[in-house]
């Protein structure tokens, strides 16, 4: 369900959700992995769970029509900055559809280069530049997914990852700044975010 929560509702949920989220997490990941394809082993590596958790947050947005050349556009996901992922993420992307459309993977230094793309993924690298990353994609419906950056939230961006007690796969978010952006979250991410926050 993507929905717009007043934010008093939505940080009584967060606090249910700090509380459950040991046990919605492997829920979760089980969810994930059921649907991505990926090698039949019992483990994955940090950086195949850190990809799924990506493709479960561009699931559970909602971009409104404008984000799109066309219906049948695909998915464009930028990596500004150091790529922390290697071919790993063609190889999940390759046959993997979301609301029929495929996904492809743009790797760019510059913000403007990557003009067009509905997610982008801001890297460690681009700590000291971040301010100026997030004024320029403000601009755009962009889903903006931090990698560990400090004050990403804080300064608008949407999802942030964090590592929380040795944990690297939680993650924080705005939804103000999803609004702001035109971007609708589903409620399921409200329940299992470490924190929430409003744009300053």
């Amino acid at each position: 369900m993507f929905i717009q929560l007043p934010l008093q509702k939505l940080y009584k949920r967060n606090l249910i959700s700090k509380i459950s989220f040991k046990i919605l997490f492997p829920f979760l990941l089980s969810i994930l992995f059921s649907f991505i394809a990926l090698p039949s082993k019992a483990q994955y590596s940090p950086t195949q769970v850190k990809i799924a958790l990506i493709v479960h947050f561009i699931e559970h947005t909602k971009f409104p029509p404008e984000a799109f050349k066309s219906p049948k556009e695909m998915i464009q996901i930028g990596i500004l900055g150091d790529d922390p992922f290697g071919d790993e993420l063609e190889s999940f992307f390759a046959h993997y559809r979301i609301n029929g459309r495929g996904l492809r993977v743009r790797r760019k230094k510059n913000a403007s280069d990557l003009w067009g793309c509905q997610v982008i993924y801001i890297s460690k690298s681009e700590q000291d530049k971040l301010t100026d990353i997030l004024d320029y994609f403000r601009r755009y419906p962009t889903l903006t997914i931090g990698d560990n950056l400090k004050g990403f939230i804080e300064q608008c961006g949407v999802i942030n990852f964090v590592t929380v007690n040795n944990n690297p796969y939680r993650f924080e978010l705005n939804i103000e700044a999803a609004q702001k952006s035109n971007l609708g979250l589903d409620v399921g991410l409200f329940r299992i975010a470490q924190r929430i926050v409003a744009c300053p």
